[in-house]
């Protein structure tokens, strides 16, 4: 395999060598010329297919080939989260190479995820309008770069869809630099969840509530699995009996489970823990 080691800089938004030097200076181009130089040659980087399973053709795979298969609608989610785990576990522990590597495969994802941010600037209150006009393309992208890059390390490679995961963890630390909105409680919207316990549920303010349960996870307030139950159930819409039977799990049992999930984060907010 290829490993000569290609390094990104996500301290500046300029190329400071000509071997990552490209025609333009935003920093997900400039990591694109760094991919394209680490496959050149005849033994570019490439990935066991083998080793790995799950459809992939039985053999070395250049990543710039792999790029490709991940992308197809043939391509199954079993397959790209057996990918994503490989690429994480060899960018943790080669660095270099891989680490350029899977910046590559997730530059899409990133692009979108910096497109998205600068869209909430616009639009978003005067404080956080105040912020954004301090940081231009270049650095926006800038810093989703680097905080894929720290999500690569921290990232829970046990958990399921992995992409998703370093999304996620990306935009949460994008987002340390936005003023966040405090959640404020509203009345609860299921009907069964006030027949039980007469609670109110938190209201999570868009655009930040995956920051939230990201900060309250770290400060050991919730766990990260109530995190990633109110997630699916809250944020993302899935209901709660739809969550449980797909777990196996009572709904009572994972209903109260949630509302003392999201009592600690409104007991945490309110003693300026988050």
């Amino acid at each position: 395999m290829f490993h000569t080691p290609v390094h990104l800089s996500t301290n500046t938004t300029t190329s400071t060598s000509t071997a990552v030097a490209s025609a333009s200076s935003l920093p997900l181009d400039v990591a694109e010329h760094a991919f394209g130089l680490l496959m050149r040659g005849p033994d570019p980087l490439s990935v066991d297919g083998v080793a790995i399973g799950e459809g992939l053709p039985a053999r070395l795979i250049p990543m710039d080939e792999l790029r490709r298969l991940l992308v197809r609608r043939s391509c199954s989610r079993t397959t790209r989260d057996h990918v994503w785990r490989h690429l994480i576990e060899q960018a943790r522990t080669h660095r270099g190479a891989w680490m350029v590597a899977a910046v590559a495969l997730a530059i899409p994802m990133l692009g979108r995820l910096a497109a998205t941010l600068a869209d909430k600037a616009a639009t978003s209150d005067q404080a956080e309008l105040d912020r954004a006009s301090r940081a231009d393309q270049e650095d926006l992208q800038a810093e989703v770069l680097a905080a894929f890059m720290e999500a690569l390390i921290r990232v829970n490679v046990a958990w399921s869809h992995p992409l998703l995961r370093l999304s996620r963890l990306t935009q949460f630390t994008v987002l340390r630099a936005l003023a966040v909105e405090p959640p404020r409680l509203l009345p609860e919207s299921d009907l069964l969840d006030r027949v039980e316990g007469g609670q109110q549920a938190l209201a999570y303010p868009a655009g930040h509530p995956d920051l939230l349960l990201a900060q309250a996870v770290a400060e050991g307030v919730i766990t990260a699995a109530s995190a990633e139950l109110i997630g699916l159930t809250r944020l993302e819409g899935i209901p709660l009996s739809a969550y449980c039977r797909r777990r196996g799990l009572l709904y009572c049992t994972v209903l109260k489970r949630r509302q003392r999930a999201e009592n600690a984060l409104y007991q945490a907010i309110l003693q300026r823990r988050l």
